[in-house]
């Protein structure tokens, strides 16, 4: 055990960026002290022990030793609580720093992804609280639903929820606003993955689409067959879709690319493409250069990848964003350039 506790100190200080000042304004006591603990030249009061463990995130005993392993498992510790925004920091410092002195720590590789698992959960759940704030003043805003969708729904983590809270939260909102489509396509794919049959059928009857957005009861109407079991039926209702839907197209394109009948999905992203109006959104192309490069069929690919530098050239007069630049170095992948 490490006795020198001043020397300790100064070491969570700096590794956590903090100065003296805000140690000593922390305590209610003056920088010099601090900096006497530091130097060795006095020690703390056992009485403030207490405060500057709390401080700093540490347990009292932590304070008499500053080994290496110790360090780490304070942070294998502190992962097991709600992380403040100062254990998130100084958790973060150590493990840099471990990995710098070993960049194939693998308990400080493993920490690490725990610590960002820790955190993007513990900042979804806030926006989780916030998007519920929202709702309740513009429950008609479709944009608060599909955030609230990717924060509440279908998680891996438990602290990230599912499906299941995401329908609790937004049904009854669905029963009062039908109109909002946003919210509806959210709550029934919700409804879907959790096989609340009755649920989904319930609510695709209450959607109400507006001109040029019946393709999606069509689409999610095939989905839900295609969920009970009921290929055939799901591929018969997608291919209600009509022809000259863009985004209907797409969106079929997409389920028969998931069920591997890529002929027909390439024929749909093919139609989505014809049928779009310039600015033409390149959201099928993009899917027919990625299926025909996983089919092999890389002359179809490049021409794919090539379509999209040119309806960018055409549609958006972009010629060397990023995007422009990704298309090029596919093909060239392509090419075996």
């Amino acid at each position: 055990m490490n006795m020198d506790i001043g020397g300790t100190i100064k070491k969570l200080r700096t590794d956590m960026g903090i100065t003296q000042e805000e140690v000593a304004e922390y305590l209610g006591i003056s920088f010099q002290a601090v900096s006497k603990w530091e130097t060795g030249t006095t020690m703390p009061d056992i009485a403030l022990l207490p405060k500057i463990a709390e401080f700093f995130g540490v347990r009292i005993d932590d304070l008499f030793s500053v080994d290496h392993e110790d360090e780490l498992k304070r942070v294998e510790e502190s992962l097991s609580h709600r992380l403040s925004e100062q254990s998130y920091l100084y958790a973060r410092r150590i493990l840099d720093a471990s990995l710098q002195d070993d960049p194939d720590n693998i308990r400080a590789l493993k920490l690490y992804a725990r610590l960002h698992l820790s955190r993007t959960n513990n900042d979804l759940l806030e926006a989780g609280r916030m998007l519920e704030r929202a709702m309740e003043h513009a429950p008609l805003d479709e944009e608060i639903f599909h955030l609230y969708s990717q924060v509440r729904g279908g998680g891996v983590y438990k602290a990230h929820s599912d499906d299941d809270w995401l329908i609790r939260v937004c049904e009854p909102y669905a029963k009062k606003y039908p109109q909002n489509l946003g919210l509806m396509v959210h709550l029934i794919e919700a409804m879907i993955r959790q096989r609340y049959f009755e649920k989904a059928e319930e609510s695709i009857r209450r959607m109400q689409p507006g001109s040029g957005e019946e393709y999606l009861r069509q689409v999610l109407s095939g989905d839900l067959e295609l969920a009970k079991g009921n290929a055939a039926r799901a591929k018969a209702i997608w291919n209600t879709v009509s022809e000259d839907d863009s985004m209907g197209q797409y969106e079929i394109g997409e389920r028969f690319n998931r069920i591997h009948e890529y002929e027909r999905a390439i024929e749909c992203f093919q139609k989505a493409f014809r049928a779009a109006v310039p600015p033409r959104p390149l959201d099928s192309v993009f899917s027919l250069a990625f299926l025909y490069t996983k089919l092999g069929r890389n002359a179809e690919a490049i021409e794919a990848w090539q379509l999209i530098t040119n309806t960018l050239a055409s549609d958006f007069n972009d010629y060397d964003s990023e995007t422009v630049e990704w298309a090029r170095r596919e093909i060239r992948k392509l090419q075996g350039v």
